[in-house]
């Protein structure tokens, strides 16, 4: 009887272990699930007051992005004269102000429409190394309507403004987005903000001398992987092997038992 109550305990730890190896696996593979969300570095203070809105983030962004979209103002022209104004793309990051006159007249049309559209900048030209592309590229088109004639030139120098979230080494120009041309570069009030003088539509970009945040948790995808498919295996060698050639011999054990008992019986009734 004793024999029998101590298999029984043993019968009884050995499933809570099963238990406990099983809870463990499901927990390692949650947190495989879940760990996934990149830590986010500590920024003290770089960065704008409102979150830069990134075409394509980066990796300690995440969810949090609000992606720019593409706008467009309409500029009148007053008794053939286009006015003193400013216009700026919908995420207020890049902005440009026009004096009086500073676009030509074209016959027949007299609205230029400003248009403004966020570029992933890996799908512009690259920016010269060691610098990086500090935030988006933008593309600045400018088109008479209602003809659609695109604005070549800029009878008077504006000036245009671009807000980054790094600080800003220097603002760039390019006709097509291919390569980039310096421009004259002014800090504004605080390293994410620069100016300079706009004499065209065109592709406009700022770049960075301050090297890009490395991501802590890269590579460690595959590690996490391989941890979790070794749970779920020594769990399910577990479950497969171990419990039933456990309770084979609990029931040899038992049946051993039940053995003696009977032959012990069988000595007294003697």
């Amino acid at each position: 009887m004793t024999e029998v109550r101590a298999a029984g305990r043993r019968r009884r730890r050995f499933g809570v272990g099963v238990g406990l190896a099983g809870l463990y696996g499901a927990v390692v593979l949650a947190t495989g699930l879940t760990a996934g969300h990149p830590v986010r570095p500590l920024l003290d203070g770089a960065g704008v007051t409102t979150p830069y809105r990134w075409v394509k983030p980066p990796w300690y962004v995440g969810s949090a992005n609000v992606k720019p979209t593409a706008g467009h103002t309409d500029i009148t022209f007053v008794n053939g004269v286009s006015p003193l104004i400013g216009v700026n793309s919908p995420d207020s990051q890049v902005i440009i102000n026009l004096p009086a006159g500073a676009l030509p007249a074209h016959t027949g049309d007299n609205v230029v429409r400003a248009s403004f559209t966020p570029i992933d900048p890996a799908k512009v030209g690259k920016v010269a190394k060691p610098n990086r592309a500090d935030g988006n590229a933008y593309r600045v088109d400018m088109t008479y309507q209602p003809s659609g004639a695109p604005v070549t030139r800029i009878v008077t120098s504006g000036n245009i403004v671009m807000v980054v979230p790094d600080e800003a080494a220097k603002m760039l120009y390019s006709p097509d987005g291919k390569q980039w041309t310096e421009l004259p570069t002014q800090i504004l009030g605080d390293p994410n903000t620069v100016g300079s003088a706009f004499n065209t539509p065109g592709y406009y970009l700022v770049d960075t001398a301050i090297p890009a945040f490395a991501n802590p948790n890269a590579g460690k995808g595959t590690k996490r992987t391989v941890g979790i498919v070794l749970v779920v295996v020594a769990v399910v060698l577990l479950l497969g092997y171990v419990v039933p050639t456990a309770l084979k011999r609990s029931r040899a054990a038992q049946a051993e038992a039940a053995g003696r008992r009977r032959r012990t019986v069988k000595r007294h009734r003697r």
